[in-house]
């Protein structure tokens, strides 16, 4: 009888279990897993004390929602397959390792449960040829998953990837459980069932019927086999046991528990403080100095980190020579947490001040973690701390949130001067000021950048000229001041919210289907983070309205054919939001030439004006502008075209260098021949 008929039959197949070989070292197993199960509920118990600190757990809510992220995020492993080859061997160690556990409770369960006390087996017949099968399987995919993974160190395919004492550990305490199993069961396959395994148990039976044609006999390998056997289930069941101590913990514990409670809302919208003006009054830390301050979930967040370096690799910090590393900051901010509940978190190395404020709240590394780790949301947490204790806060974000808070804009200009550019804009144009009891289609917020920054007005005298040509019903807002962003990304949270609440209140005083806005920033601040505070309207991008317009025919665009462009995704739109092709479409729609950089879309990279960074400048490394600059003139277009104020500046700061132009979406759509004229 061949082999595969076997599967086609419902007799049993006799299979003889290696206890046979190791019986009397049987209580062996009993004793280490009684040990390992006391290990790790010890090492279980410590990391949830750890977590917690005195916090209570929030009760889950839309299981079925966070279910869905586990299988997706955990075990399909979407985040992890962005990039091929880390995709590809990360996969092999996950499925390998999964299918031999599996495996592996399988057999234990038959052996000590239902063959013990049932007389009962379940993996026989056609069954076990499939169990086989999928051990064999197993098995080889976690072995070439481990080569690979050192493959991709030994040829330094990922930048940043740490290879310490704990991933040697890793890595090759899998590679030796996955070999020694083939050994012990080709000794199994050799003595018992060498005639019917082929091709279902191709490891043990090549080494099997190696064996054989060596002329070695069972008898000579039983030594060997009881030996490996008590260092097989050995390391496999202490390296269960180490789980809370060890990087394993991110297979099933921290990866899939991080994943299962991230946030189910927008994560572009950092978590609100509670009782804001009650620890204000009472003097309390807002945001976080020491371990204790920060969210039980924050402290999962730094457990949950696997040093794979992805967000290092993709932080446009990182690039440019600043003091941020936000693996290493993970890193030494989960150390100081299992310090103690009072150790610092803004101190030496990674978490010296400068590297916090070093960050462009760009969120690429956001959108990296496999394991769902909210790094900007933590350092915005930590800018909190310090503005919130005097920490060290530099000069010019100090000066920021005190002109913010006197002039209403973090420039620190007369009021005045916005107010009269807009009435000129409303004369000559021809858009009015809002009036209570009129109902317009859009109320457009100009935003403090473009209203005081003569080279930005233009973008906002084209987009208007734009829509009073579509037919629209627009209206300005004489009212209008800071909305609040930059102040929330320094991190001081009552600003920020007493500013909320100021423009709520001016804005309820309108009648308007949505609210218009022409800067990236404010758009994520009106559309996440204002409702945090009870500020809610309906808001939209100019780039999402021209699209639309354009679409319609009621927006005839200029024709810039010839023209080669390049198109800067902003982050606050492209990653934070998602809007990537309507800026891409009026790009066609006027027919000039896109080239992509080679980061674009979501994975775009930052201008350097975010985060507050366009406030001041650190003085260490590059600046970001111009590497993303340079980025640009690198696809050989002449113009860079961008959808956002700070974008703008950014790039004006370094285009000359470069020979590039820079102009905004609407400029391009309404045509370069047209000049303001206000």
């Amino acid at each position: 009888m061949i082999p595969w008929q076997l599967l086609f039959l419902q007799s049993s197949i006799p299979e003889i279990k290696y206890y046979l070989f190791v019986e009397d070292l049987e209580p062996l197993v009993w004793i280490e897993s009684a040990v390992a199960a006391i290990i790790c509920i010890y090492g279980s118990y410590r990391a949830i004390s750890r977590w917690l600190m005195g916090q209570p757990v929030p009760m889950p809510d839309h299981l079925g929602a966070r279910l869905g992220n586990v299988a997706k995020y955990t075990f399909a492993q979407v985040k992890v397959w962005r990039h091929r080859l880390p995709g590809v061997l990360h996969s092999l160690i996950f499925w390998g390792t999964t299918i031999l556990l599996i495996g592996t409770i399988l057999d234990a369960i038959e052996s000590e449960l239902t063959l013990r006390f049932f007389d009962t087996r379940f993996l026989i017949g056609p069954t076990y040829l499939w169990f086989k099968l999928a051990m064999n399987i197993g098995g080889l995919m976690l072995i070439a998953g481990i080569l690979l993974a050192y493959y991709r160190r030994l040829r330094g395919l990922t930048p940043n990837l740490p290879m310490g004492a704990m991933e040697h550990y890793m890595l090759l305490s899998l590679l030796t459980i996955a070999i020694t199993g083939f050994f012990l069961d080709s000794v199994n396959t050799y003595a018992y069932r060498i005639s019917y395994m082929y091709p279902y148990d191709l490891v043990g039976y090549s080494l099997a019927s190696l064996y054989r044609d060596l002329g070695i006999s069972v008898a000579q390998l039983v030594p060997a086999y009881r030996a490996v056997w008590v260092f097989h289930m050995t390391l496999a069941i202490m390296s269960i046991g180490f789980i809370p101590y060890t990087k394993f913990s991110h297979i099933f514990v921290h990866g899939a528990l991080n994943v299962f409670y991230y946030r189910l809302d927008s994560s572009a919208a950092f978590r609100p403080i509670e009782d804001l003006e009650g620890r204000v009054e009472r003097g309390e830390v807002i945001g976080a100095t020491k371990a204790s301050e920060l969210t039980w979930k924050e402290r999962l967040d730094l457990d949950a980190c696997v040093k794979c370096a992805r967000c290092t690799n993709a932080c446009p910090a990182v690039a440019s020579g600043k003091p941020l590393n936000p693996m290493l900051l993970v890193q030494a901010a989960k150390d100081a947490v299992h310090s103690g509940p009072t150790s610092p978190l803004v101190s030496e190395g990674p978490l010296v001040p400068e590297a916090y404020w070093s960050c462009t709240t760009c969120g690429a590394c956001v959108r990296e973690c496999p394991t769902m780790i909210h790094h900007v949301e933590l350092i915005l947490d930590m800018r909190r701390g310090m503005v919130s204790t005097g920490g060290a806060v530099p000069e010019g974000l100090s000066q920021a949130l005190y002109n913010t808070m006197r002039l209403g804009n973090p420039f620190g200009f007369d009021p005045d001067e916005r107010t009269k550019w807009m009435e000129k804009v409303s004369t000559e144009i021809g858009i009015p000021f809002a009036e209570p009891g009129e109902e317009y289609d859009y109320v457009y917020w100009v935003g403090c950048n473009t209203a005081f920054d003569p080279n930005l007005r233009p973008v906002a005298e084209s987009l208007l000229r734009l829509l009073k040509a579509a037919g629209l019903k627009v209206a300005l807002l004489r009212e209008e001041t800071c909305c609040g962003e930059p102040a929330r990304r320094i991190g001081d949270e009552y600003l920020f919210s007493e500013n909320a609440k100021a423009v709520g209140g001016i804005l309820s005083n309108y009648r308007f289907k949505s609210l218009l806005v022409s800067c990236p920033h404010g758009y994520n601040n009106f559309k996440h983070e204002m409702p945090l505070y009870g500020v809610k309207f309906e808001v939209v991008h100019h780039a999402q309205l021209l699209s639309k317009l354009v679409a319609e025919g009621r927006i005839k665009p200029a024709d810039a054919s010839g023209l080669r462009v390049t198109f800067h995704d902003p982050c606050y739109l492209a990653r934070w939001n998602g809007v990537v092709e309507e800026p891409r479409s009026l790009i066609r729609a006027t027919g000039a030439d896109l080239v992509e950089m080679a980061r674009h879309g979501a994975d775009s990279f930052c201008c350097g004006g975010g985060g507050a960074q366009f406030f001041f400048d650190i003085k260490i490394g590059e600046r970001v502008s111009k590497l993303r600059t340079a980025q640009a003139a690198g696809t050989g277009a002449k113009k860079v075209v961008v959808a956002c104020p700070f974008c703008n500046a950014m790039f004006r700061s370094e285009a000359q260098s470069f020979g590039l132009d820079v102009m905004d979406i609407a400029q391009l759509l309404e045509g370069e021949n047209q000049k303001s004229e206000v």
